[in-house]
This record gives C-alpha cells, structure tokens and sequence, in this order.
C-alpha cells in the first residue's frame, strides 16, 4: 500500500465526512476507499474513524494522525 496516497484518502475522507463524497472527489470507487482506509487502520494498529449508517466521524487516534502532517 503506498502509504502517502492512504493518507490522502483518509484526508479526504475526513474532510468530507463521507466515504461516498471522497470516492467521488479522489474518483475511485467507494469500496477502494473503505478498503484503503480500512488497511491504514491495520498498518497503524488504531481506528481512526467510526463508522455508522448514517455518518462518519474521527476517532481521537484519527484526529491525531489528520494532525501530525499539518505541524511538518
């Protein structure tokens, strides 16, 4: 997995709060996004969103890791 563009999708994710919107602004399919999210958790060991029907939201590990680029 190349991890700067895992980063990227979870950005994204986060930033539009939806799975469905980042799919269609990074135009990928929404099952290669959960799954590039999904593998990024596995990688780092911790979750970095919660998930629902109905929304998605940041984990305080997810927020962390949104953080850290922005202080380099």
């Amino acid at each position: 997995m190349d991890r700067l563009k895992a980063l990227e999708i979870f950005k994204t994710v986060a930033d539009k709060r939806s799975f469905a919107k980042a799919a269609e602004a990074l135009n990928l399919s929404n099952p290669s996004v959960s799954r590039t999210v999904r593998e990024l958790e596995t990688m780092l060991g911790v979750r970095l969103m919660q998930r629902t029907t109905r929304r998605v939201a940041l984990t305080s590990a997810g927020q962390d890791v949104l953080d850290r680029p922005r202080g380099l």
